[in-house]
């Protein structure tokens, strides 16, 4: 195992860049569907109920390999773990462009999800164990732009290809990337040597609550909206057996002589803190970032290329403003950090808690400016913040459960977002409808205004009548969508403004020059 006190070989920087363009690659694989729904379930002759499976079944498996890749790193070494990822993700992105029913489709997904869930903490820990203290922070920074703008950019790319080549070549591209990634990860990626003698004691127990527990809480977040939450039996059945599973689980790793999870890490302040974070920002830059195109796709009725030039615009100002975020924590307290952060992103999810059924792309281009800003003062100060302090033979462990943390912040919160949208609107609606009696004035003298609308199209007759109460309740509608938009973003302006109350507890200055 290379020491942090040591600068890093070309051969070994080689390995660590090899590793973020795979990490790009699979990240932007797991989210890029998101703009293609449409196009996918056409292609499979599959309802909108089942659609949404082709990215649950990747979001499920990938929560379940979060907390075990820092075992699995052990076991196999970051070099064979990592290629072996890479092969099942290559042979899955394979499947998925030749899925043949719905069915297919979930188990390649499910495939690419698991081994693309162990990219990300592996790059963590690879920078705590390749670079010296005094780079780390350096190497977080540029990760920063690695791990999280192709969250922005996949509805872009997505969009893009299916509508030039097909939704099918969204995988089939990823193909020979992904095999030159593979053979270049086994040349080049020499960080440490496997512990096979792990394998004798493995923890099958903590391995199979673990996996039950996520699933489980995967799934009720996914499935609860359908099901009314806990007002069916089913929902509340799989609630229970998650919980428990979560409970024996934790109880396992804390009594079980070898655990393949290490919880004792949250014994680490910086660490317990900075998984607290993290989840929150989990919570407030995804749940925007979720609601963003559906609004304007369902509101202003805009294609899936155009939605992604304007989230684009999010990814672009991530990249842009990483060198600062980068600079400022060399010279800023964590505390300023994550406070410039978490205030920037309440700022810019309150802007784009303001939206109209006029508003324009030049509107929409500040908030994602300062959300983009933000976002990455909050994902630095996060990140260095839980692991800057941990042993370097813990990172593995350490890494994947701060990963897990923030899929979780935001998974919860978009399920969470997705109910109050949807109560919202329906409130929203009544009281609007309640305003709109046809007893008022007001809305007497607009009816003759709407059936003008119409007459010259159907004449005198009871069809243009119709029509124009037809719009008059779409506009009803597309104000209460409106407005239930504007609840939710608003909502998580508010619980980043909350997060700012802990602040106090970033007491940690960050070691540059150890």
């Amino acid at each position: 195992m290379q020491s942090t006190e040591n600068q890093p070989t070309p051969s070994t920087l080689t390995g660590f860049v090899i590793m973020c363009m795979a990490t790009y690659l699979g990240l932007i694989n797991i989210q890029i569907v998101n703009s293609s729904f449409k196009e996918i379930q056409g292609g499979l002759a599959i309802g909108p109920e089942q659609i949404s499976w082709v990215l649950t079944s990747a979001l499920i498996a990938e929560v379940i390999m979060l907390p075990l890749a820092g075992w699995l790193c052990r076991l196999f070494s970051t070099k064979w773990l990592f290629a072996g990822c890479l092969f099942g993700f290559t042979l899955a992105s394979i499947g998925c462009g030749v899925a043949w029913n719905i069915e297919s489709m979930i188990v390649f997904r499910a495939l690419q999800g698991f081994c693309g869930g162990a990219l990300m903490p592996l790059v963590f820990a690879t920078t705590y164990h390749v670079f010296p203290k005094n780079r780390q922070t350096i190497v977080m920074t540029i990760l920063s732009f690695v791990l999280v703008t192709p969250i922005a950019i996949a509805p872009l790319v997505g969009g893009w290809i299916t509508e030039a080549l097909g939704w099918r070549w969204m995988f089939w591209l990823s193909v020979p990337v992904g095999i030159i990634l593979m053979f270049a990860s086994i040349v080049f990626i020499k960080i440490d040597k496997a512990e096979f003698g792990l394998a004798k004691n493995i923890d099958f127990l903590g391995i199979s609550l673990a996996a039950i527990a996520l699933l489980f809480l995967i799934v009720v977040l996914e499935e609860g909206k359908r099901h009314d939450w806990f007002a069916s039996k089913l929902i509340l059945a799989f609630t229970a057996t998650g919980a428990i599973s979560a409970y024996l689980f934790i109880w396992r790793e804390l009594t079980c002589k070898h655990p393949v999870v290490d919880l004792t890490i949250f014994a680490n302040r910086d660490f317990s803190i900075g998984c607290f974070y993290t989840f929150m920002y989990g919570a407030v830059f995804f749940v925007p970032f979720f609601l963003l195109p559906l609004y304007l796709a369902e509101v202003r009725a805009i294609d899936t290329f155009q939605i992604g030039t304007i989230i684009v615009v999010l990814g672009i100002s991530m990249g842009l403003s990483s060198p600062l975020a980068g600079m400022a924590v060399r010279v800023l307290h964590l505390r300023w950090l994550a406070l410039i952060g978490f205030g920037g992103m309440a700022i810019g999810n309150w802007l784009q808690g303001n939206l109209t059924a006029d508003v324009g792309f030049s509107e929409l281009i500040l908030p994602q400016v300062i959300r983009g800003i933000s976002s990455q003062f909050c994902w630095l100060s996060c990140v260095v913040l839980a692991l800057g302090s941990i042993e370097t033979t813990k990172v593995k462990n350490a890494s994947s459960l701060y990963s897990l943390f923030m899929r979780l912040g935001a998974a919860i919160a978009i399920a969470v977002g997705s109910t109050q949208l949807e109560n919202n609107t329906i409130r929203h609606y009544s009281e609007i409808a309640d305003t709109v009696s046809f007893d008022q004035p007001s809305v007497g003298e607009s009816i003759p205004t709407l059936r003008n609308l119409f007459r010259g199209q159907y004449g005198e007759s009871p069809t243009a009548d119709h029509a124009g109460l037809t719009l008059l309740i779409d506009l009803v509608t597309q104000q209460a969508m409106i407005m239930a938009f504007n609840d939710v973003t608003k909502s998580t302006a508010l619980l980043s403004l909350l997060a700012l109350i802990l602040l106090p507890l970033f007491r940690r200055k960050i070691p540059l020059e150890r």
